[in-house]
């Protein structure tokens, strides 16, 4: 009996040491470099914050998707809304990291950025995406532009176990508002396959026609 149950608690162990474990989004805040707020545990694929401990900024809210809400390893609909408060001086560059952790990607990504409604002229602002730490895009849009989206913007990575999405947005002064988002899409096929794969269905098109021209032509 005593074997038994050992070599069941045994077992149980195996399994539970090769069950992958769960997906986990992560948010970190950082101003002018320095952290301050840090939320993590976030292990439904989604994840909302809203911070006001910092006297510089009146609102900062964050929004993220990702697994297993979202296919493979995206992380997806990650929206930053942030206002510099009355009492705002100085310089401030306000960054974002949006980490999804214990996943598995593959194949090409894609990555999209955009900036929105922006008020008093906040920025330059760059939004990035990585993967296992290392950089997959960036853009860095311009200080006064109201609107603006890049990309997608492609990359080739091998297996990974981790992304992440960046904002870095310069206030400048009072009352400033910015509004973006960033997009990150993974297991896209590379252009060869999609180019085979274009070639393969034009081949079928064409096949089908010659099928229907020699039936149309046997009837006559």
């Amino acid at each position: 009996m005593t074997r038994f149950l050992a070599a069941t608690v045994s077992a149980l162990a195996i399994i539970a040491a090769a069950a992958p474990a769960n997906a986990t989004l992560q948010i970190e805040v950082f101003d002018n470099e320095v952290l301050f707020a840090d939320f993590t545990g976030f292990t439904t694929g989604v994840a909302a914050v809203e911070i006001a401990n910092d006297p510089n900024f009146a609102n900062i809210t964050i929004n993220a998707q990702g697994s297993p809400i979202l296919p493979k390893a995206d992380l997806s609909s990650v929206t930053l809304d942030a206002t510099t408060s009355s009492s705002f001086s100085g310089t401030h560059t306000l960054t974002v990291d949006t980490l999804q952790s214990s996943i598995t990607g593959t194949g090409n990504t894609l990555s999209t950025f955009t900036v929105n409604g922006l008020v008093n002229d906040p920025g330059p602002t760059t939004e990035s995406t990585f993967a296992d730490g290392a950089l997959l895009a960036s853009h860095t849009f311009p200080v006064a532009l109201l609107d603006g989206s890049f990309g997608p913007v492609s990359a080739a990575t091998g297996a990974f176990t981790s992304d992440e999405t960046q904002f870095a947005i310069n206030f400048t002064a009072a009352s400033q508002s910015f509004g973006g988002s960033a997009q990150l899409t993974t297991g896209v096929p590379e252009p060869s396959t999609w180019a085979m794969m274009l070639v393969g269905f034009a081949g079928l098109g064409f096949a089908a026609y010659r099928q229907r021209t020699k039936l149309a032509g046997s009837t006559v």
